[in-house]
Formats: structure tokens, C-alpha cells, sequence
């Protein structure tokens, strides 16, 4: 259960921040075979995950207007 601290650093999250955060969720996941063993990709989807990683590695900041 969250506490109500992060519940209300939660509601602060700017659009951008959110999606971010939940892009960068799903990259792990996508990343860590122990925590998405049913996964069964091929070298072609493991290539594009692994250079969509990288690219999310190296992006810098999402500037505040």
C-alpha cells in the first residue's frame, strides 16, 4: 500500500514524466528475462528492444517548459 507522501508526489507527476516512467517500466521488463520468462523473441525483436534500450540510455531529459 503507498503511503499518502507518495501518493501525493504521484498526482505532481507531469504528463511527460509519466509517460516516461512508464516507458522506461516497460523497457526493463522487456529487458529481464526472469521478470518476463514467457517471453520467446527472436534475434530480430531481442536486436530492436536491445537498440530501443540504448536509445533510451543515451536520450537525454525531458526539458521543462
Amino acid at each position: 500500500m503507498k503511503s499518502l507522501r507518495d501518493l501525493i508526489a504521484a498526482v505532481r507527476v507531469t504528463p511527460e514524466e509519466r509517460h516516461a516512467e512508464c516507458a522506461e517500466r516497460c523497457m526493463e521488463l522487456l529487458c529481464d528475462s526472469e521478470r518476463a520468462p514467457g517471453v520467446r523473441l527472436g534475434e530480430h525483436e531481442e536486436a530492436a528492444i536491445e537498440a530501443e534500450r540504448r536509445r533510451w540510455e543515451h536520450e537525454p531529459p525531458v526539458s521543462q517548459p
